[in-house]
């Protein structure tokens, strides 16, 4: 069973929000009840934020959604909105279920959307579509949320902004703008996927007695989050040396010498207790003269990697920043691969020495960390379908090939081979310069080198990394990344 905390950071399908919410109307609380609750909450918050003078338009659908905007226009009449309008897509008689008894609870007037109009100092209440929506916005209801996202009025989405798909975040036809939504229980994935996210606002939660413990599986989704995977960090004791805080190898490239000097950085201050850069022969002197925190041995080939392996404390292996591509480097990367006990990080110019080589020749643990154009790449070089929506192209990735994904952008999927998903929305647009990804890929192997488990070291890396951003902001550069870190384990810490 999952602790209370990981809970609070659980993310549910669409599916999941249906069963749970059956199975809580079947034991526990009506259906008609949970409406009510919603309609509550959501009217509590426009209460406290808007005067009872504004003009409001509630636009209703077919479904649940149309209910709570119903309760929500029957407790706005009752405190003394007078402008209130609800437009609704159907007729009430057409209504069903806890909708029907909604709507009939309303003695308001419904208004036809034919005479629908809006200006941007209106309030909008979307009721019209939640995750249930099966297909595509189009025709006259289309026209209207165009008008109402060009209007630009205050508005109001429940559940999901009408249009988004709330498993994936994309946009089905056309999706309403919203600036704040409100959701029940926990966020779908469609939440904090782009361009769902984009169009979601301020997402506020809200409890309508829905009790996450009455859940008949366990959660595999969830928001990157410190509670996630604190209590595995691997923070030193009295009884720790360097060798029990890891041994990581980064296999560098003769030119661009500057990314694995970052990611060596980065693991060091993670805590890793030992890093060796196996390095070209050209470039020798250049990192034995600006690394004091690593070791420095001569890898030209595979002989040379057969010595370093003798070494059995090396734990962990990087390849990738700064690596260079070529039919050499490949044989490298092909040798690295056929580690048994060692976990290995493949990064940048990694992914890109033939994929398809790499990963036939998969015998161990294996950690990817792509952005979206070198992920698009490994797809092709499997021949994997590359969906436009990069949370089903990552699961369908890692179910097919078993390796351990971490595909970078605006918002991170972190994707585990036994089927935990993380989705990290914990980041900055300053991390995007160079050297801020060759961190990020020291970071993960310095905390796999510690023996923190994978998924949760991927976790760990990703959310700290994203915090170092927020903390830094403009004028960060990748050299500030590694001596941030100390800065924000320390208030992880305190959390």
């Amino acid at each position: 069973m999952l602790n209370k905390n990981i809970l609070n950071h659980a993310i549910l399908s669409c599916k999941h929000h249906r069963d749970l919410d059956k199975k809580t109307i079947k034991e526990f609380i009506p259906g008609y009840k949970l409406m009510e609750n919603a309609g509550v909450e959501i009217f509590k918050i426009i209460k406290k934020e808007f005067k009872k003078q504004n003009k409001i338009k509630i636009l209703c659908g077919p479904g649940n959604n149309g209910g709570d905007g119903f309760v929500v226009a029957k407790l706005l009449k009752e405190n003394g909105y007078l402008n209130v309008d609800l437009f609704c897509l159907v007729a009430k008689k057409e209504l069903k279920g806890d909708a029907k008894l909604a709507a009939k609870s309303f003695n308001g007037k419904l208004k036809s959307f034919s005479n629908f109009k809006v200006s941007n100092d209106d309030l909008i209440i979307d009721g019209l579509f939640g995750s249930g929506l099966k297909k595509n916005i189009s025709g006259n209801l289309k026209k209207i949320i165009k008008k109402i996202n060009l209007k630009k009025p205050y508005c109001i989405s429940i559940d999901i902004p009408s249009g988004i798909n709330g498993d994936t975040g994309e946009i089905q036809g056309i999706a309403l703008q919203s600036n704040d939504t409100i959701t029940f229980t926990r966020k779908k994935p469609g939440h904090l996927l782009s361009p769902g996210k984009e169009y979601c606002g301020n997402l506020i939660i809200v409890d309508i007695g829905i009790k996450l413990e009455n859940l008949e599986f366990k959660p595999k989704i969830f928001e990157n989050h410190p509670d996630i995977w604190k209590n595995n960090f691997p923070w030193p004791n009295q009884k720790s040396h360097k060798y029990t805080r890891g041994y990581a190898l980064i296999v560098c490239g003769e030119k661009m010498t500057g990314a694995s000097r970052l990611a060596a950085r980065g693991a060091a201050r993670i805590g890793c207790g030992l890093i060796c850069l196996g390095v070209p022969r050209k470039a020798f002197n250049i990192y034995a003269t600006e690394n004091p925190i690593a070791l420095i041995e001569e890898v030209e080939d595979e002989k040379d990697l057969n010595n370093l392996f003798k070494d059995k404390r090396i734990n962990t292996i990087l390849i990738g920043p700064g690596l260079g591509i070529s039919h050499k480097k490949l044989k490298i990367i092909l040798k690295i691969i056929k580690e048994k006990e060692r976990i290995i990080v493949l990064d940048a110019d990694a992914l890109k020495n033939n994929f398809k080589k790499i990963i036939l020749k998969n015998r161990t643990k294996i950690v990817i960390t792509p952005h979206q154009g070198e992920f698009s790449q490994v797809l092709k070089s499997l021949k994997i379908k590359n969906n436009k929506n990069k949370f089903l192209s990552a699961n369908e990735f890692v179910k097919k090939t078993k390796i351990n994904l971490i595909l970078k952008g605006n918002t991170t999927i972190i994707s585990s081979q036994d089927g935990r998903v993380s989705i990290n929305t914990n980041t900055s647009p300053f991390l995007a310069t160079g050297g801020s990804g060759d961190v990020l890929a020291g970071m993960i192997t310095g905390l796999i080198a510690q023996k923190m488990d994978i998924f949760n070291a991927c976790c760990a890396a990703v959310w700290i990394h994203g915090e170092i951003g927020k903390l830094k902001g403009p004028g960060l550069i990748a050299e500030d990344l590694p001596e941030m870190i100390p800065k924000v384990l320390k208030k992880i810490k305190k959390i």
